[in-house]
């Protein structure tokens, strides 16, 4: 076997949109979107599962840095090939041949998401529970009143229509302004099929993902493991 895939599961929908206009049906291991909470676990599940690998001489990882759980896996069993991308919402919003601008003060959903057991929607959900809606709402306006914009990526991999009014209640509950942007699967079709160019990092067999690969020195740190993708 060539290639096989290790993707988050927010990314279900648009994977699976990007195999079905490319025909490149791989294999696919899904990660749990729980590990993007914790930069270390998700390192940690991720060698575990390319460890596990022996058949395939290439894989390609569905992540981009995402908080640096990325730096510091080995390609131990095989090549890897990554999207040189921070995170899955730049890989999700970033328009072909331009350099992405990462939107300022704005927290970030897909359908992906909002599904999500560790979602916005769903920790809300929980905080109404444990301390009732009035005392629920006053945490989660305190908790996110950094952030002015609550953007939903239609990614044309789903019904946005459909995500939009649970995306306009956590946009009233957090005291944010909804933003619906649009965003591709370009890459992740590229990834599926190549050519693997400067938007990719590739780790030889042997080697380990360093920081340096996604085209930052070794000061760069990164605390976007609060959402999405």
């Amino acid at each position: 076997m060539e290639k096989l895939v290790i993707a988050c599961e927010t990314l279900k929908d648009e994977l699976t949109a990007a195999v079905n206009s490319t025909g490149c049906q791989l294999p696919i291991i899904w990660i749990d979107s729980k590990y993007h909470m914790e930069p270390d676990g998700l390192r940690k599940k991720l060698q575990e599962e390319i460890d596990s690998i022996t058949t395939a001489e290439n894989i390609l990882l569905a992540f981009g840095c995402c908080g640096n759980a990325l730096i510091g896996v080995k390609a131990n069993t095989a090549n890897l090939i990554i999207p040189k991308t921070d995170d899955c919402i730049s890989m999700v919003l970033q328009k072909l041949g331009e350099k992405f601008a990462r939107p300022e003060k704005t927290y970030f959903l897909t359908k992906g998401w909002i599904e999500s057991s560790r979602s916005l929607a769903a920790e809300y959900q929980r905080a109404v529970e444990r301390y009732g809606e009035q005392r629920a709402e006053k945490i989660f306006k305190f908790m996110l009143n950094s952030y002015k914009y609550l953007m939903l990526i239609d990614t044309q991999s789903y019904d946005v229509k459909k995500y939009k009014s649970e995306a306009e209640k956590l946009a009233r509950i957090t005291n944010m302004e909804l933003v619906v942007e649009r965003g591709g699967i370009w890459f992740l079709e590229k990834l599926l099929t190549g050519p693997y160019d400067d938007n990719f990092c590739i780790i030889p067999k042997g080697q380990e993902v360093k920081i340096c690969h996604f085209g930052y020195d070794s000061s760069y740190t990164s605390n976007r493991s609060i959402n999405l993708i």
